[in-house]
């Protein structure tokens, strides 16, 4: 998030309903035949307010609900038309009343007991059973609730049971639940009810530790409520029983097993191998319960100030990422994960901080399986100086760190914890992170911080802090932390992708690339916070809109600007800044970008960089072809083997025709995975000596070229166009024999739409945005003629729209060959000017029919300093309709700017 929190938590929570939180103490055995789902159809009624009032009593099962609508559960009740969404800190106050039946099975009956289990439900909640108050809630809408509900159930297993929820949305510390995204409400996640037998799982915990002979020792520990005997089987990845073995009990009540796995499979984001432990719970020879869980084995350690994984230092490659998706809202499904895992694949993002909140649990079962890499934040925000220390929130931070350390410490793709987000210091956050090691002493854990305030405070942050996590650092901030922090250190929010202006993602990548002690970095954010909404009308296309329109009525809503911050949009459709990540981020780098070359048959040496941390490139190839003007001449393949952190230098055996001179000439390369996915590609420009892409100019015939100097103006006549230029007001334009406009206008080029992050300058600096100079004030037009050469000089001063007193002086001058070709060459001064120039130069108008952009150069993506991986060597088409025609081009030699047909202007020049 980016924002600072002005809102007090004590003060809202004064008037917030005050429910109480509770400490999960049920592992949750969702075992077949004990375990029933009550997701569904609830009755439903909301309040715009925190009074329920004549509504108080739903919870009796006598009172009639018939006249209440339904809702889905998990679902928000903003999505369902019961409220507007709001954004952030603007949080609605609002009541969710929810009601259903269940019923009990007469086998759950007896000895065992029955759980109620909620698995997020925003912001706060009490629950009644058959009238009877079971519990509640507000340690954290993103974390796992359960109540024994055994004692308010009906003792006729035939009967009904009623389930009655009241959801507030201002609960005690609900801001700790608000983080630059939308305000979504209701339960959003599973609601499940299960039995278990008296004695049965509390709590369970793996962790691993390598030893120096290579072997895995894998820690179990079992915490029971009741007696029983405890046994189990690690199961190896391919299938095979690695060991079996029963877990002792101890002093302290816990079962507890030690065992050691010879050449294990150990778990990275490269090689996410999974074992399963099977937990048999059993008394007097009787089962009682049983579970099954993935284990992964790996070991977390910090050494000389690195971060590692296994024993050897790993790089996180990263994104933030809500749980949250444009249609589903908080209350995402199946589909959802799965779709993101692939889009984190994709962009060779190996590492996802859960902004701000624990994710569903499915998301980090996923993770566990394709191999991502997970700092789990624990959800505190927003505590500031007056609510930083303040005792009232104590156990409900403290229960905030407990319920998500709980449910997600045996995640293999859990690395880290998060303490929170952007907080000042505080004691009680401090007590928080110990809290947090004393339950897992196996991670690291962390505090995110803005950069700014981290360097003001720096020496406040105590060792047991074991990471430092930081914010939005500028390139020398980021420089000199690179050479003077010795704790593992996280860029846990930077690039960020306001609008489609992502900043600083390469260059501040490869000075983390470089630091050791860095461990890496994650983009803000992964997609726009966007909720898809039906307009009443069309769009107006002439009109700029802050929204993303699929069509003419459907649009996702960003707040405005608010969410317009991910490098995808919000139904993960990929922006171009998410192409350049997958470029940086890449495991395999390319490290050259042009090779001189020479007629006939040669080697050209291409060299690669492995920068995965565990696996060599074995098993990968590098699909080639030489290309001619986009054409294949050769193609091959080679198949790779750099050793990981190392380099590789390939030689590429080709044959260059010696009539190319005139062409594009390119290797285009590509590396893709064992299941052919690509992982990065380039086009090397391939330079012959002597090459030129202007010798066709020379080909032009010389025609006879009129020059007319009157009063009114110069007029320059060739046979296939007329180019005029008015004395009066400096207009230049230019038609062809048919007397359509070719060219409309040449004037100064004195700015340009600003990106977000300029929108947001510019409301402390004072910044240039219309593209041209369109006045031209005492033009002065000169033209002579030197043998078949036609010059003319055009020069005036350019006044800046509503700021006349500021203005551009200078011009351009012509040189018109016999052959119709047209140079240029301009020079313009600022005079009296202010602000900032966000681009300068000169500007050709040309008539709207011109749709078609052909260009030799960088693209096919707009391009700028900074940005130079997005983008590959080659040839280009687009068309004025492609969403991402607009913008700068670099490298540009040739360009093509013309109707459908054809007709139109080209330009050439140095690559600009």
């Amino acid at each position: 998030m980016r924002r600072s929190a002005f809102f007090a938590l004590v003060l809202a929570a004064a008037a917030a309903p005050a429910y109480a939180q509770t400490t999960p103490a049920i592992y949750p055995v969702l075992a077949a035949g004990f375990t029933q789902s009550l997701d569904g159809q609830w009755s439903f009624k909301y309040i715009a307010g925190l009074d329920s009032g004549r509504d108080a009593a739903f919870h009796d099962p006598a009172t009639d609900l018939s006249a209440w609508k339904t809702i889905a559960v998990p679902a928000n009740w903003e999505l369902h038309g019961f409220a507007d969404a709001h954004y952030y800190m603007d949080l609605q106050d609002g009541l969710g009343l929810y009601r259903r039946t269940f019923r009990v099975p007469a086998t759950w009956r007896g000895s065992r007991r029955v759980v109620l289990r909620f698995e997020g439900v925003a912001f706060g909640f009490q629950a009644w059973v058959n009238g009877k108050s079971v519990g509640s809630s507000t340690a954290s809408a993103f974390n796992p609730t359960t109540f024994d509900i055994t004692d308010a159930l009906s003792s006729d297993p035939a009967a009904d049971n009623t389930l009655a929820v009241e959801v507030t949305t201002k609960p005690l510390a609900w801001q700790s639940d608000v983080n630059d995204d939308w305000d979504l409400s209701g339960i959003f996640r599973d609601v499940n009810v299960f039995s278990l037998p008296t004695g049965h799982l509390e709590d369970v915990t793996t962790s691993t530790t390598l030893t120096a002979e290579g072997s895995a020792d894998l820690s179990v520990n079992v915490q029971l409520n009741g007696k029983a005997d405890v046994h189990a089987t690690l199961v190896a990845p391919g299938g095979a029983t690695v060991a079996e073995f029963a877990l002792l009990p101890s002093a302290d009540g816990h079962h507890s097993a030690l065992v050691q796995v010879k050449n294990p499979h150990l778990w990275t984001a490269e090689t996410p191998s999974l074992y399963r432990l099977k937990l048999t719970l059993s008394a007097n020879g009787q089962p009682l319960q049983s579970l099954e869980q993935p284990v992964g084995l790996r070991e977390i350690s910090i050494r000389d100030g690195i971060l590692k994984l296994n024993g050897r230092p790993i790089k996180l490659r990263g994104v933030d990422r809500h749980d949250e998706d444009p249609v589903h809202g908080r209350a995402l499904v199946e589909a959802d994960w799965v779709r993101d895992i692939k889009m984190l694949q994709q962009g060779n993002i190996n590492f996802v901080r859960t902004s701000h909140s624990p994710p569903n649990s499915r998301f980090l079962e996923l993770c566990d399986q394709a191999g991502i890499y997970v700092l789990d934040e624990v959800p505190l925000a927003h505590f500031q100086s007056a609510e930083k220390n303040n005792p009232a929130y104590r156990a409900n931070v403290l229960a905030r760190v407990e319920h998500t350390i709980i449910r997600d410490k045996n995640h293999p793709s859990v690395i880290a914890w998060s303490i929170g987000n952007e907080n000042k210091i505080a004691d009680m956050l401090f007590d928080a992170g110990k809290r947090a090691k004393e339950i897992d002493p196996s991670r690291p854990i962390c505090y995110p911080t803005i950069g700014t305030y981290f360097d003001e405070h720096r020496d406040a942050f105590p060792p047991f802090v074991d990471m430092l996590a930081l914010h939005y650092p500028s390139n020398a901030m980021l420089k000199h932390w690179t050479e003077t922090l010795d704790r593992p250190t996280l860029l846990t929010e930077y690039a960020h992708a306001n609008g489609l202006a992502a900043e600083h993602i390469q260059d501040q990548w490869d000075m983390m690339q470089a630091a050791p002690h860095f461990a890496g970095g994650a983009i803000w954010h992964f997609m726009d916070q966007g909720l898809l909404k039906t307009s009443d009308k069309p769009v107006d296309r002439s009109k700029p809109t802050s929204s993303v329109w699929l069509d003419a009525t459907h649009y996702y809503d960003m707040h405005g600007t608010g969410g317009q911050d991910g490098i995808l949009y919000a139904d993960r459709s990929p922006q171009p800044d998410f192409l350049e990540t997958r470029k940086v981020y890449a495991p395999v780098q390319f490290l050259d970008r042009a090779v001189a070359v020479h007629p006939g048959a040669q080697e050209i040496s291409l060299t690669l960089e492995n920068r995965f941390d565990f696996r060599s490139l074995a098993g990968m190839k590098l699909a080639w072809s030489l290309q001619r003007n986009g054409a294949d001449l050769q193609t091959g393949e080679v198949s790779l083997k750099t050793p990981s952190r190392q380099r590789e230098t390939l030689h590429i055996p080709v044959t260059i025709p010696a009539d190319a001179t005139q062409d594009v000439l390119t290797l285009s390369a590509r590396c893709v995975d064992e299941q052919s996915s690509p992982i990065n590609e380039t086009n090397l420009r391939l330079t012959l000596p002597g090459a030129s892409l202007d010798g066709w100019l020379s080909a032009l015939p010389a025609e006879k070229m009129l020059l007319a100097d009157t009063a009114a103006g110069v007029t320059i006549t060739s046979p296939h166009w007329t180019l005029t230029v008015s004395r009066n007001t400096g207009e230049l334009l230019i038609k062809d024999s048919a007397g359509e406009v070719v060219v409309a206008g040449i004037a100064p080029h004195a700015g340009r739409k600003l990106t977000e992050p300029e929108r947001g300058r510019a409301k402390r600096v004072d910044m240039w945005t219309g593209s041209i100079l369109t006045k031209a004030e005492s033009p002065e037009i000169k033209a002579s003629q030197d043998k078949d050469t036609i010059h003319l000089e055009v020069s005036a001063r350019y006044p800046r729209a509503g700021a006349p007193e500021q203005c551009f002086v200078g011009g351009y001058q012509l040189d018109i060959a016999p052959n119709g070709v047209l140079t240029f060459h301009f020079s313009y001064t600022p005079a009296s000017a202010r602000g900032s120039l966000a681009e300068a130069g000169l500007s050709l108008v040309l008539p709207a029919a011109m749709t078609e952009f052909r260009y030799i150069g960088d693209g096919p993506y707009a391009g700028y300093p900074g940005k130079d991986r997005l983008d590959n060597f080659g040839l280009f088409l687009l068309n004025h309709d492609d969403l991402r025609l607009q913008g700068n081009r670099r490298h540009t030699a040739v360009a093509l700017l013309t109707t459908p047909p054809g007709t139109g202007v080209a330009l050439l020049t140095q690559p600009a």
